[in-house]
């Protein structure tokens, strides 16, 4: 594995060849129970995968619970 390779592995399933930034790195917002990746790159695919699974499992009710925080309470 080269430095390069060291570089572009993905943080959340691990291989390499991560094509764009984590959102965490841009100060972005997750839902609760979403895997936070252990590096700065992802794979995009992985990525919405992990946010439609971690959306999926939570309630209407939690959704907008975190919505509400997210926008300090300027949500519906």
């Amino acid at each position: 594995m080269t430095k390069n390779d060291d570089e572009d592995v993905c943080g959340l399933c691990g291989q390499p060849g991560a094509d764009k930034m984590a959102l965490w790195t841009g100060g972005g917002v997750y839902w609760p129970g979403e895997m936070i990746p252990d590096t700065d790159m992802v794979h995009q695919s992985c990525e919405q995968a992990e946010t439609a699974r971690a959306h999926a499992e939570l309630t209407q009710q939690q959704r907008d619970v975190t919505i509400r925080a997210m926008t300090g309470g300027r949500w519906p």
